[in-house]
């Protein structure tokens, strides 16, 4: 199946409100006659909470990772921007609470210490010197160590360093990475180079020998090109649904995507998938469903010419009787 590596071009929405573009060409025009980029910072940051009020935020770095950093580690940022120590004082807090969930955290400590974790670890990468902190260093020190902890860095990193952080996702994408680190490595990617991204997503699925009970592939589809549209990460879900090489949950994701984004090839290819799957008995439902919603013609055939025996393949057989009877079609026994 083809590939075909697409370019992306990001523009910049601006808000029509007067107001709100007024507070922006001021901050700009600031920040320009200042002349440093420190100060420039510094004072972005001390505007995060009016820019929340007016309903627009800015587009560096928060437009990096939509939804994350959160509020409240903006505003923590804020409380610590040009504080001594405020690296310091971060880095560990979100050292002790990934030390908790990975060691001593009971059920009521969880979730606070992973609040804290997230929160710390967003506030480090909205600080002023944010772009100039030692983000490989410390995934180097964690990642084989405290794997929540390199997951949150390597996320924290792709805000601070935009585009920047490509080399450090390369160094993190490997095969004995920790999972969640990997695909935040990968999220970089797709943000900022979709060529790139395209190429180390099929390594990673359709190369990569996976780890003993892992579940990176399985996470992968869902985590990172489920949200994604893109007509080259639609096309990557024909190729999860059709191997066989990979996990029955991966796949049955892929199908549901393809159904759900409407693709136009996915009919004939779900279809020789049921015809051929001799294992995974969701997997097919799951196809035949699918050729359903985006083909009711060649669903109505299969459903008349494949009927499978109901001595051999009960549970097949009355899910297609059930569906020949939504679909109004000839029940098996009453023809």
């Amino acid at each position: 199946m083809g590939r075909h590596n697409l370019s992306i071009v990001k523009g910049v929405e601006r808000n029509s409100s007067p107001g709100r573009e007024g507070l922006l060409s001021f901050m700009l025009q600031f920040s320009c006659q200042i002349g440093i980029s420190r100060l420039a910072s510094t004072l972005a940051l001390a505007w995060l909470p009016l820019l929340a009020a007016c309903g627009t935020e800015p587009s560096s770095p928060l437009e990096a990772a939509p939804n994350w950093p959160r509020a409240a580690s903006s505003g923590l940022a804020e409380e610590l921007a040009g504080t001594p120590g405020a690296v310091e004082q971060l880095t560990v807090r979100a050292r002790t609470a990934a030390e908790r969930l990975r060691f001593s955290a009971d059920i009521t400590e969880i979730e606070p210490a992973r609040t804290e974790l997230d929160l710390c670890m967003g506030a480090l990468a909205l600080l002023p010197q944010a772009a100039d902190l030692p983000w490989q260093a410390w995934l180097e020190e964690s990642r084989f160590t405290l794997p929540e902890l390199a997951e949150a860095q390597m996320r924290a990193a792709g805000v601070a360093l935009g585009a920047e952080a490509i080399p450090l996702a390369r160094f993190m994408d490997f095969r004995e990475s920790p999972s969640a680190a990997r695909i935040q490595a990968h999220e970089i990617f797709w943000r900022h180079d979709e060529g790139e991204a395209l190429a180390r997503a099929n390594k990673l699925l359709m190369s990569e020998r996976p780890r003993n009970r892992d579940e990176l592939r399985p996470r992968y589809v869902e985590e990172v090109l489920l949200p994604k549209t893109l007509a080259s990460v639609t096309e990557l879900m024909l190729d999860i649904a059709t191997s066989d090489r990979m996990e029955g949950r991966a796949r049955i994701l892929a199908v549901r995507a393809l159904r759900d984004r409407g693709s136009q090839e996915a009919p004939a290819i779900l279809e020789s998938l049921f015809d051929t799957e001799g294992r995974n008995f969701l997997l097919r439902k799951e196809a035949l469903l699918a050729i359903l919603e985006l083909e009711p013609e060649r669903a109505h055939r299969m459903l008349l010419e494949d009927l499978p025996s109901r001595d051999i393949d009960l549970g097949m057989w009355e899910f297609m009787r059930d569906l020949r009877q939504q679909e109004g079609l000839p029940i098996p026994g009453s023809e």
